[in-house]
């Protein structure tokens, strides 16, 4: 018997709350949750090769913070008795699942989403059997690109499809695609995965093969058809999903000895300004005549940056993470990365199987390229104020962050692997 011979287990868990909860990621008149319209899930697929173990994670959820995505990846990590950097969180970024920092249960929930996912972790590596692996990847039209006077888009649509080394029969599909995965927002407040559920649905039975969806780098990019703040309708939730459907149709795997594997991780310091009170003010006038975006809160922590802590820049140490799976890989920050970013990335890899994503360990805000960092926006600057408290910083990034980004990723990933770049 081959001793590295790599060994993978799957499991699936429902996250759905059964208690009232605040949903985040859109503005509602009422946020509290009314009704279930889709179950919320949790995957986890464990990867044993070499005596490491690995865990990959799609989480249908907004995303939680770095600190809390933190909190989760310890316990996991504890779990299965292998380090955090091994531990890769993916969140779908739906905008109809609870807020975790909420006063209206958001502890509560985040305790059933830390157990939950505990014990699927646990029984995914009860499961593990030998396995083989392969890659495909071909191209999806459902997203587009919903900044003004912009039309790129990421449409790579790569797949990973692991099975039983004996009897082939599948262990679970691992997609990666590009798209905000919310066609319901504004009216809506029923909790509900959205978008990625149903199209994890469709897929899992046209390929009757258990599915995990990753989110790409999706931060300026919607779902074709549908209005950009408003959203669109139940039906658009099939339509969009028969889309990435009829896409994977094109895939075709030839499953084989898995020859490397690993992960790791690499830090980066992110900057940002703060804003002096003139200019404070000024962005929260402009944020309430285009948005209606009530600033005074993130006004008073401006000047509490200012004032108590003698700032004029935050510094904030993160992660950039690698899981490598031999001629492909998901590597991941936790912001809103545009999608020009990761296919930056990818042609200086190389590689069309080099996946630079986002919401990964966390959700932290929009992180734009160079180009449209320069035009402004709700993307890149007014959201901040609404969501300074969970990103962690009160303006964006400075501008040549992403550039940063892609630099340092395609630098490790070519020393990790030289003889892989093509």
């Amino acid at each position: 018997m081959n001793t590295n011979a790599c060994k993978a287990g799957f499991h699936q868990t429902d996250i759905t709350p059964d208690f009232p909860v605040e949903l985040i990621g859109c503005y509602r008149k009422d946020p509290t949750s009314h009704g279930i319209l889709h179950r919320l899930y949790a995957q986890a697929l464990v990867l044993n090769c070499k005596e490491q173990c690995y865990c990959l994670i799609a989480i249908d959820s907004l995303g939680l913070t770095t600190t809390l995505s933190d909190v989760l990846r310890l316990q996991i990590a504890n779990v299965l008795n292998t380090e955090t950097s091994h531990i890769m969180l993916n969140f779908s970024h739906t905008h109809s699942a609870p807020a975790p920092l909420s006063p209206l249960n958001g502890e509560k929930y985040f305790q059933l989403l830390c157990n939950q996912i505990v014990q699927c972790v646990d029984t995914a590596a009860k499961n593990l059997q030998s396995c083989l692996g392969g890659w495909d990847i071909t191209t999806t039209q459902v997203a587009e690109n919903r900044r003004k006077g912009c039309t790129l888009v990421d449409t790579r649509l790569g797949a990973f499809k692991i099975v039983d080394a004996t009897t082939f029969n599948p262990i679970a599909l691992i997609v990666r695609l590009s798209v905000h995965s919310n066609i319901l927002m504004g009216e809506h407040n029923a909790i509900s995965s959205d978008l990625f559920g149903v199209a994890r649905m469709g897929i899992e039975k046209r390929f009757d093969c258990p599915v995990m969806l990753i989110q790409g780098s999706a931060g300026n990019l919607k779902p074709v058809g549908v209005d950009t703040i408003t959203g669109g309708e139940i039906e658009d939730l099939q339509r969009c999903a028969d889309i990435i459907i009829q896409s994977m149709q094109q895939l075709q795997f030839s499953p084989k000895i898995i020859e490397h594997l690993y992960a790791e991780e690499k830090e980066i310091e992110f900057i940002s300004d703060v804003p002096t009170a003139e200019y404070a003010r000024s962005l929260a006038s402009e944020a309430k005549q285009l948005f209606n975006i009530d600033g005074e809160a993130w006004i008073a922590e401006c000047k509490r940056l200012r004032d108590e802590e003698k700032c004029t820049e935050q510094r904030q140490k993160r992660s950039i993470q690698f899981l490598s799976i031999d001629e492909g890989c998901f590597c991941g920050v936790s912001d809103e990365l545009f999608c020009e970013i990761a296919l930056d990335a990818s042609q200086k890899v190389g590689s069309n199987l080099f996946f630079l994503n986002g919401y990964t360990n966390g959700c932290a805000g929009y992180l734009p390229h160079r180009a449209e960092y320069l035009k402004g926006g709700y993307e890149t600057l007014y959201s901040y104020l609404s969501f300074f408290q969970f990103h962690g910083h009160v303006m964006p990034f400075k501008l040549d962050t992403a550039e940063h980004i892609v630099e340092l990723v395609v630098q490790t990933w070519k020393n990790e692997q030289p003889s892989q770049v093509h």
